[in-house]
């Protein structure tokens, strides 16, 4: 074999990811730092050109900085289909914490790209990221719960089986509800109620409006 094949071999390798996955364009990020006392939030989309030429984005990029301090988290995750032009915009954003966009209306269930809240109910701020922008029920969120020492870990529970962002947090009773299109008629609502103690969640009632 002579030494130009092997290097012959790579390139042709790379021509085929290119036409099999389509061509990348250069990554996008958006700066949030009105959402939270403690952090800004930066989001990095890798968006590319499938091969029927609709852009699509392969990788989400979470960066979290404190405020105070060099802390920072990384989190990346594979995404499902985006509408465009998410994570562009302050506009698509939303805290329950600092009040920022707090009372813009709720279109078609879309609370925003990036949604900062206290979910479960320990005074932390935690973290509601878009994994999808969805159908007729509105797009998909992946939570992630902060710990003492800052740091983000993902919800499994809230992100699997919750998935939407909760039209109502109700601190009193430590309970979420969300409300989203069922079928052509109803909405479908469920609440889930929050154990600290356990630090689990269960689903109390789900009823057809």
């Amino acid at each position: 074999m002579t030494d130009e094949q092997p290097m012959l071999k790579r390139l042709l390798l790379g021509l085929a990811l290119i036409i099999a996955f389509g061509n990348y364009v250069n990554g996008q990020t958006h700066t949030y730092s009105k959402l939270s006392h403690k952090f800004v939030f930066k989001v990095q989309a890798t968006w590319f050109k499938d091969t029927d030429n609709v852009q699509r984005v392969s990788n989400i990029k979470l960066i979290i900085l404190s405020k105070i301090g060099n802390h920072q988290q990384v989190i990346n995750f594979s995404p499902g289909w985006f509408f465009e032009g998410v994570f562009m915009s302050d506009s698509a954003s939303r805290s329950y914490t600092t009040g920022y966009n707090k009372s813009v209306e709720v279109a078609d269930y879309d609370f925003g790209d990036l949604v900062i809240a206290d979910l479960n109910f320990d005074g932390k701020e935690d973290i509601a990221i878009k994994y999808d922008s969805g159908g007729n029920g509105g797009p998909v969120y992946n939570f992630y719960l902060q710990d003492n020492e800052g740091r983000f870990y993902k919800s499994n529970y809230l992100t699997d089986r919750v998935g939407s962002f909760p039209r109502e947090i109700d601190t009193k009773h430590k309970t979420i509800t969300t409300q989203i299109h069922a079928n052509v008629r109803y909405e479908g609502r469920k609440t889930f109620r929050y154990n600290p103690k356990t630090k689990t969640w269960r689903l109390i009632k789900w009823v057809m409006v």
